[in-house]
């Protein structure tokens, strides 16, 4: 019997589903301990089987924490819990086998179909049903009200911890990274050394320290503002990520000026780097057609220094090369 929905889908609400599965990032991680805890929980008060957290997407119904059963991608339209998804309630079923409404689905047929199978939507604070909380069988049964109140409590704690991990991380974020460029800040780039160091130190190599620093940035503020000051430290630091390899960081140090640290194999490879970021900073574009520049200053890091020597080094090598411009 094939599928169809009911109703059909509302443009606006796949919009807002989208938006928060956007917004919590749960699709960029699997395996959760916390949601793995819960589908186990969920497994042992149904008397199931199995249990699973499922978020869904506009392609396909993703297994993110899972009590006996797999962890992946399933087809959306042959998802059973796409019936609790488009119907936003839950669903309980003593035996799926003899219930038309999963007539559809491949998981009620073959040597081992669902047969009990209990299903109740993760909804977020907004109200936005994101996914599922589901526990089933291959043998027929039922929920007493007890149980079924129990998983509709565990269906809350896994739709709280969804938004609770996703403001961890933009905290997170927020304490590691430069909120207007969006590239690390000191703290992380100094982490960032400490454990180039420490490669180092087991592998050998090279490590490339740079700092940049803008040429006439107050210039740039107090002639044509600071909204275009902004501009130009934003397109700086796109300019840098972009010259530059993923492992390699870039990061804003404060004011205008940007620091580089890249772990390379020898002083040669270390020299391209360089051109790269010298290239990435020779004409920095400002409003009425002009530009402006950047000084450049590196150093390769020497086995005698630390974290903050190394980034002198670097630092002091950008102030001789902006005197000599100037």
């Amino acid at each position: 019997m094939p599928f169809s929905r009911d109703v059909p889908a509302d443009p606006a609400l796949t919009r807002r589903r989208q938006d928060a599965l956007t917004r919590l990032g749960v699709l960029s991680r699997a395996g959760d301990p916390a949601l793995s805890g819960v589908a186990r929980v969920a497994a042992y008060v149904a008397g199931a089987t199995c249990a699973g957290v499922h978020i869904f997407d506009d392609v396909a119904q993703h297994r993110v924490a899972a009590a006996g059963a797999p962890l992946g991608p399933h087809p959306r339209e042959d998802a059973m819990c796409l019936r609790v998804i488009d119907g936003e309630q839950r669903i309980v079923c003593a035996d799926a086998t003899r219930d038309e409404r999963f007539g559809y689905s491949s998981f009620i047929r073959g040597d081992a179909p669902v047969r009990f199978y209990a299903s109740l939507p993760l909804r977020t604070s907004d109200g936005v049903v994101v996914g599922t909380l589901c526990t089933w069988d291959e043998i027929p049964g039922d929920l007493t009200d007890t149980q079924l109140a129990r998983l509709e409590d565990l269906a809350r704690q896994a739709a709280m911890h969804l938004e609770l991990a996703a403001l961890a991380h933009d905290l997170g974020h927020a304490a590691s990274h430069d909120g207007l460029t969006g590239v690390a800040n000191r703290l992380v780039l100094c982490d960032r050394l400490a454990q180039a160091f420490a490669r180092r130190l087991r592998h050998g190599g090279e490590i490339l320290v740079a700092v940049a620093d803008l040429d006439a940035f107050k210039t740039i503020n107090d002639t044509l503002g600071h909204d275009v000051g902004d501009g130009v430290l934003v397109e700086v630091a796109r300019r840098l990520t972009d010259a530059l390899r993923a492992e390699d960081t870039v990061a804003r140090l404060g004011g205008d000026e940007f620091a580089v640290v890249a772990e390379v194999t020898d002083a040669a490879t270390a020299d391209l780097v360089v051109t790269r970021v010298r290239d990435a900073l020779a004409s920095i574009p400002l409003p009425g057609g002009r530009h402006t520049t950047a000084s450049l200053g590196f150093t390769l890091a020497e086995t005698t220094d630390d974290v903050a020597s190394a980034l002198e080094r670097a630092d002091q090598a950008m102030y001789v090369t902006k005197r000599v411009s100037a």
